[in-house]
């Protein structure tokens, strides 16, 4: 923990490594930490505050944007209503999709909240009604000013 107190950044250099017009973040910068992925928890917030990039993103892309973006906002119906019912019932999903969560941990993560950037479809099975994507997400704590990555991915269901 010491060792991270002499790492943290200013406001000049958070926005020398996020470029937040695009929401695109420099990954040659030796200051990024990694988190470990976990697997049950999906809590993650993009940027609100800059307007539309113009981009070549697919329905599936903007589907994903969009759910980060009410997470965001904590845009609790939009949330709801981009999420399999079945999800809805998890003992995760209750815990770190609710409204008094979300709350707190938008409060300790520093603008432009968690961006998300690089999603990919990843080849999938042969129903044109399931799609799985690959995505980066990146915030940074406002406590110690430490960022962190993460590597996700969903699946979307056409139904």
């Amino acid at each position: 923990m010491r060792d991270q107190k002499a790492n943290t950044l200013t406001q000049d250099e958070i926005a020398e490594i996020t470029n937040i017009e695009t929401g695109n973040i420099d990954y040659t910068m030796p200051i990024s930490t990694e988190m470990p992925p976990v697997e049950d928890q999906e809590i993650v917030v993009i940027d609100t505050t800059t307007p539309p990039v113009e981009q070549n993103i697919t329905f599936e892309q903007q589907m994903i944007i969009d759910f980060y973006q009410a997470v965001n906002t904590i845009d609790m119906s939009t949330i709801y209503t981009l999420t399999d019912g079945r999800l809805e019932e998890s003992n995760v999903f209750k815990t770190y999709y609710n409204k008094r969560w979300l709350s707190m941990f938008s409060e300790v993560i520093l603008a432009p909240k968690v961006v998300v950037s690089n999603i990919q479809e990843k080849s999938s099975i042969d129903n044109p009604d399931i799609k799985n994507f690959t995505y980066t997400l990146e915030y940074t704590i406002a406590r110690n000013q430490q960022k962190f990555t993460e590597e996700r991915s969903t699946v979307l269901i056409k139904k």
